[in-house]
């Protein structure tokens, strides 16, 4: 075989080769999407259901992160380095729209964004925080991760705010129903989380207000 034809010969093998990897893989893509898909939809729900159990169901709400008139609200609030990443309906046996289940970070974080879940009931009186969940939490063991803790995150469950009003931290042991006390010696931990709920609770108000 000339070396011309050797080569040919290469070409066409490396390139067959190519073709039924590339159809496995297609393949093997189009299997497992779906149940990837399904996986992840059941890890959300569980994740938005954790902070809204009396929700029957979650709908996904069209939000745009990148909005340049939310991202005034949330300055104009106070709360800058806060990104809303999405918003969903959370629904009543009935369909019903009870409240609203959104993603939300603060960048202040001692060891990067602290991201949390955050559950808003919603009536004509207002907004009730339902309870938060941490999705991304990197802060330093024994001190800004007591964040997770009941101890902290349970004092936001139950908070009830009419529409401009924000929950505040304080040091000194809280006094008013909109307050929670910041872990000790933690405060860049605790005012993460605290523009990361007010963050979600500003989506929520924002859209009520638009419907």
């Amino acid at each position: 075989m000339s070396k011309n034809s050797t080569l040919i010969h290469n070409t066409v093998v490396l390139t067959a080769i190519t073709l039924v990897a590339g159809a496995v893989l297609g393949g093997v893509h189009f299997i497992t999407a779906g149940p990837i898909e399904a996986q992840k939809k059941a890890t959300a729900d569980a994740a938005m259901k954790s902070v809204f159990a009396d929700a029957s169901s979650f709908e996904a709400v069209e939000w745009d992160a990148k909005d340049p008139a939310f991202a005034q609200i949330l300055l104009d609030a106070g709360l800058d380095q806060t990104n809303v990443y999405s918003v969903s309906k959370a629904l009543d046996g009935s369909g019903n729209v009870v409240g609203y289940v959104v993603d939300a970070g603060n960048n202040e974080g001692y060891g990067g964004e602290v991201e949390v879940m955050v559950g808003v009931g919603t009536d004509e009186t207002g907004m009730t925080v339902t309870g938060i969940s941490f999705l991304n939490l990197e802060e330093t063991a024994g001190m800004g991760s007591k964040a997770d803790e009941p101890a902290f995150k349970d004092q936001f469950k139950g908070i009830a705010l009419g529409d401009e009003t924000a929950i505040k931290y304080v040091k000194s042991g809280k006094s008013a129903a909109n307050e929670i006390d910041a872990i000790s010696g933690c405060t860049i931990t605790t005012n993460a989380t605290t523009k990361a709920v007010n963050g979600a609770l500003c989506a929520v108000n924002t859209i009520k207000e638009e419907d």
